[in-house]
């Protein structure tokens, strides 16, 4: 399935004290967007035992040179290149690769801060009862005004409700689970993953990470949100981008309450039960009908305010009236999709999915 370009081999100590640290980034057709976040990753504070496992999901020979060319330099980088295939599938043949105590998640579009990893195995050091911890991702300084604004939306219990904790930096280190963690900044001790097969679902169209926690808070792991643990993850340029963003957010929550039921919270199903009021607005005529929706573009229009005001530039405040109903709308779609089409034959559903655009 896969072939692999191996550097020099990493120490494993395999101590509390001194434990050593897989970095894992799969990646596909953004070598751009890749050498901004290794530039970042090898500029952090980075111990001479890691290793940085990049994985090329499919044929990517312009990110394979420049691999290539940058693992003659930095010993530390590992390239494994495998057959196209989902993200998660991508990660999982990593694991049967890492050699660390500790192994760090990130995606080919974040940049680091200095400190991600050597805070990260200080704080594995003094807590070991401690099996997760992660941190949140914040919009990149210098982003577009749009950027900004959907990077703020995901950042309000408005407009993300009780998973809005990933998108900010607020508050102390907190024991938590899956609502405050995400895939893209997170690290894993592997001794409590290593005999999982697989680590992650493969057919998740995303959100896999939260179907693993759910798994691990079962079993009574520890998880820690740090909110000093940050990355940068560039955000979507288009309305367009950002629905498809939530859309497939909504689809991910629906297969994790299949896969696992008890991971369902009544917060998550405040957006598809508004749309179906909205669906069914025309034919209601008892008195009061309308106030749901008023409430709700009363709350839009505060939060729409307050974040424009965050923002200090005017020009935030009409997109913010668009992006937080799209963010709502956009995961209520995504779930009532996701739950039709696990209705369907499997035939019909890898039908669908081959023809969805990626």
């Amino acid at each position: 399935m896969f072939t692999e370009t191996a550097g020099a081999p990493i120490a494993s100590s395999g101590s509390v004290e001194e434990v050593s640290l897989s970095i894992v980034i799969p990646t596909r057709g953004r070598p751009a967007l890749l050498q901004k976040c290794l530039a970042s990753v090898f500029s952090a504070e980075l111990p001479e035992s890691s290793e940085v496992l990049v994985v090329c999901n499919g044929s990517d020979p312009a990110t394979e040179d420049y691999l290539h060319a940058l693992s003659e330099s930095e010993p530390r980088l590992h390239l494994m290149q495998m057959a196209e295939a989902s993200p998660a599938e991508a990660r999982n043949a990593a694991m049967t690769r890492v050699r660390g105590d500790i192994v760090y998640f990130l995606d080919d579009d974040v940049t680091i801060e200095p400190d991600l990893f050597a805070r990260t195995l200080d704080t594995f050091a003094q807590q070991p009862a401690v099996d997760v911890i992660g941190g949140p991702n914040l919009t990149p300084p210098g982003s577009t005004l749009f950027e900004r604004c959907a990077g703020a939306v995901l950042a309000s219990r408005f407009g993300s409700g009780r998973v809005a904790d990933r998108y900010r930096s607020r508050g102390a280190i907190r024991a938590t689970d899956d609502r405050s963690l995400i895939l893209c900044n997170l690290a894993i001790r592997r001794c409590a993953i290593a005999e999982r097969r697989p680590v992650f679902l493969s057919e998740m169209v995303c959100n896999e990470e939260n179907l693993l926690l759910g798994l691990l808070a079962l079993e009574n792991r520890k998880m820690i949100h740090d909110p000093a643990l940050v990355v940068y993850h560039i955000r979507r340029r288009s309305l367009a981008g950002f629905a498809q963003q939530i859309f497939k957010y909504g689809r991910g929550r629906w297969q994790n309450t299949l896969t696992l039921p008890a991971s369902l919270s009544a917060s998550y199903l405040i957006p598809p039960l508004f749309l179906l009021y909205l669906i069914s607005l025309p034919f209601l005529s008892f008195p009061g009908h309308t106030a749901p929706l008023a409430l709700y573009l009363s709350i839009l229009g505060i939060f729409s305010l307050h974040e424009t005001i965050q923002i200090r530039d005017l020009r935030a405040l009409p997109r913010f009236l668009v992006l937080f109903p799209t963010c709502h709308l956009a995961y209520a779609v995504g779930l009532f999709f996701q739950c039709a089409l696990s209705m369907l034959p499997a035939s019909e559903v890898k039908a669908s999915s081959e023809a969805e655009p990626g």
